[in-house]
């Protein structure tokens, strides 16, 4: 019996905790996502908005739509400490970094996942 315990104590990693700052920031990032969009959306009633440039702004509404959302559930699962969560969170983070917009909330969310403490 201790041999097992033993054994699954050597295969078990250290568990990584998230600074409980990044799912706030994930929040923060997936409301300027949602206005980034918002904003996005408000050309589409321009004249010039018509053929690829409709494409292109129907696009990046989207992209931005869903990295928010994408972001929202993340900061839910690291709330919830879900195991999931993290690898959302990184994706939802590496989305919103490729906005110029998203980026204000992005790299600190990246930084905060990719360096995360080890408890005791």
């Amino acid at each position: 019996m201790a041999a097992l315990q033993a054994t699954r104590e050597q295969t078990t990693p250290a568990n990584a905790t998230t600074p409980p700052w990044v799912w706030a920031v994930l929040v923060f990032g997936a409301g300027v996502m949602l206005a980034w969009a918002w904003f996005i959306l408000g050309f589409l009633t321009e004249p010039s908005a018509v053929g690829r440039i409709r494409v292109v702004l129907l696009t990046s509404a989207v992209y931005s739509v869903g990295s928010a959302v994408v972001g929202v559930v993340g900061a839910v699962g690291l709330i919830r400490r879900r195991r999931w969560a993290g690898t959302l969170s990184v994706i939802a983070s590496a989305a919103m970094t490729l906005t110029v917009v998203g980026a204000i909330a992005g790299i600190p969310a990246l930084v905060g996942l990719m360096s995360p403490r080890r408890s005791p």
